[in-house]
């Protein structure tokens, strides 16, 4: 026997397995956007950088500062580097730990010869993307648990409710004096 709570306790269950399909296609379209901005990324970007290769002017010294960002910089260095119109150019960054005078680095550039991030990459693509679906999915199915929690614990006071009555009618019951 199944009392009415336990069948709206079923519905709330199917409707919120429902509603997660449903966040698929949502999933899907905000994997899809952050695959195409990546994939554009992907063929833009190796034409506005090149890469060339910088030599350290200086000994890396180690430091423990934090920038205005937040972030924790390491390892730095002076380096040196010939932009595409031959101009020397030199700049104070980040290297490998160690690295000694005279040794040399990979390092991208956009047109204004500043150093920037390498071009990026598929995997980076890929990952970006399915980080977006899921990330979706997440949010999306931690709303619905938790508004399917709530359901439950909203039946669950009302069954203990009900529950707290009718041991209380038994306890009069069973109270009462019996008749001859």
């Amino acid at each position: 026997m199944r009392r009415r709570s336990d069948r709206v306790e079923g519905v709330a269950v199917l409707i919120t397995l429902l509603a997660l399909l449903l966040c698929l296609w949502p999933a899907a379209l905000a994997a899809g956007a952050v695959y195409q901005r990546g994939a554009t990324a992907e063929r833009e970007e190796p034409a506005q950088r090149r890469q060339v290769t910088a030599v350290l002017i200086e000994d890396a010294t180690s430091t423990s500062t934090v920038s205005s960002q937040g972030a924790i910089l390491g390892t730095k260095a002076k380096v040196r580097w010939y932009g595409p119109d031959r101009r020397e150019h030199t700049q104070v960054m980040a290297v490998p730990a160690q690295s000694k005078a005279g040794s040399t680095l990979e390092l991208w550039i956009d047109s204004a010869d500043h150093p920037v991030a390498a071009p990026r990459t598929h995997a980076q693509t890929l990952a970006d993307t399915i980080v977006a679906g899921f990330g979706v999915m997440a949010a999306a199915g931690g709303v619905l648990f938790l508004n399917l929690t709530l359901v439950r614990w909203l039946l669950d006071r009302r069954r203990y409710a009900e529950w707290d009555a009718e041991w209380a009618g038994v306890h009069q019951r069973w109270r009462r004096p019996r008749q001859p």
